[in-house]
């Protein structure tokens, strides 16, 4: 199985891409969720803000102790591919796509599924039944064709006929390089 070729960044057009809720202090953080009122990120448990901290924390440091040389604090987060359902997620979704080849590998790190899926799975017992060797891990670019060759690019096929695979809907990229959002942001504004 291939690596696809391209990252993927879905987000509210109103809001604009590349925010992360997470540049901000937890207070601001808190309001800024409190205030989302449509879409699946309006529908977040109450302790969502403390728990994406946290994560964001773990995949920092598990990052680094693998090589990883963030240039941010927070990531910015993708697809690794194209994922149709991501736009459901927002009532007037947007997407950017960048090749992954504009990404230094020490820049970008891989959560197979979604980060916080993964680490939930990873972390709780009672969600076990969809529990996999790779949920709870950090994975760099090096690692991705054998996670691939191992578990194969989550589908849509997939996680809607076995319930083990439902909420494996893609694997996420965290790029850790404002730089290269900022090119991004710079060449679409002109």
């Amino acid at each position: 199985m291939d690596i696809p070729e391209f990252l993927y960044h879905y987000y509210e057009i109103e809001q604009g891409p590349f925010l992360n809720i997470t540049q901000n202090k937890l207070e601001e953080a808190k309001k800024i969720q409190n205030n989302i009122s449509v879409g699946f990120n309006s529908k977040r448990p109450s302790n969502y803000v403390e728990l994406r901290f946290a994560l964001e924390k773990r995949l920092r440091e598990g990052f680094i102790a693998k090589g990883g040389k963030p240039k941010s604090s927070s990531p910015s987060y993708f697809t690794l591919g194209k994922c149709e359902w991501m736009q459901s997620c927002y009532a007037n979704p947007g997407v950017v796509k960048i090749p992954l080849t504009n990404i230094k590998p020490e820049q970008i790190s891989f959560t197979y599924p979604d980060s916080m899926v993964s680490f939930q799975f990873y972390d709780e017992p009672k969600l076990a039944k969809y529990r996999k060797a790779c949920n709870g891990q950090i994975y760099l670019l090096d690692e991705i064709q054998k996670l691939l060759n191992q578990y194969g690019i989550p589908s849509k096929d997939k996680w809607s006929s076995q319930e083990n695979l439902k909420y494996d809907r893609y694997i996420e990229a965290q790029v850790w390089d404002d730089h290269i959002i900022n090119n991004y942001l710079e060449k679409n504004q002109s």
